[in-house]
């Protein structure tokens, strides 16, 4: 009985290590860096991974540019310098699939701001500095892209949506983003970091939010500026 037990339990950590070791994207018995490491042993990461590499993959084939290969290899650059830092590791693949999915919603099953910072609910205000680390703010105001500073029409969101924040954070996005309209001043939201693009300079901009509205519960990613690096 005893050797019939000690069986069982091999062959299910055998089971449960397979299917751990298939879930992402490239081949775990092989991972080697600190990265790969935790994509493997973490199923949510897991998961995105698989996705990255199948949206890779369509995109390649949509649009076979350098554009393309360059997304991908900023994207496994940031990963590296994560480490073993799994938030940041989050924030790679949300920002790379942000990059590259048409929808830019439909990855984000299970995920929010809160969901990002994990067990350390952030103490800070200001604008996180650092892929992974949040801040705790409120909304300012939300008004259309092409804002002429007067009263909005729900038509003028349809060329576009922004958001202001207390700690004088902003995002903006060419499409009426109803989770933003949605949203109203005062409400509490907590601020993530994902992305620092490495084709930008410091004082460029350049920076992708996930933020999620405490009152709604909704969550969105959006860039701090319309142009890529700030333009």
């Amino acid at each position: 009985m005893k050797s019939i037990l000690n069986f069982i339990i091999v062959f299910g950590v055998g089971i449960l290590f397979a299917t751990v070791a298939d879930a992402a994207g490239f081949d775990c018995s092989k991972a080697g860096s600190a990265d790969e490491k935790i994509v493997c042993g973490d199923s949510q990461l897991s998961r995105l991974d698989e996705l990255f590499n199948q949206r890779y993959a369509a995109q390649k084939k949509a649009a076979p540019d350098e554009d393309t290969v360059h997304v991908a290899r900023n994207f496994l650059a940031d990963r590296r310098d994560c480490a073993d830092d799994r938030s940041c590791i989050l924030s790679a693949y949300l920002a790379v699939l942000w990059n590259i999915s048409p929808d830019k919603n439909d990855f984000m099953q299970g995920i929010s701001a809160q969901s990002l910072a994990g067990s350390q609910l952030p103490e800070a205000t200001a604008i996180p500095a650092k892929a992974g680390h949040c801040a705790t703010t409120s909304v300012l105001e939300v008004h259309p892209r092409l804002d002429n500073g007067g009263a909005a029409d729900d038509a003028d969101f349809d060329s576009g949506t922004g958001i202001d924040y207390a700690n004088d954070g902003y995002q903006v996005s060419y499409n009426r983003e109803e989770a933003l309209i949605g949203s109203k001043p005062g409400d509490p939201v907590t601020m993530c970091l994902v992305e620092i693009d490495r084709d930008c300079s410091p004082d460029e901009g350049g920076k992708l939010f996930l933020v999620t509205n405490g009152r709604t519960g909704e969550s969105w990613i959006l860039p701090d500026a319309q142009h890529k690096c700030g333009g």
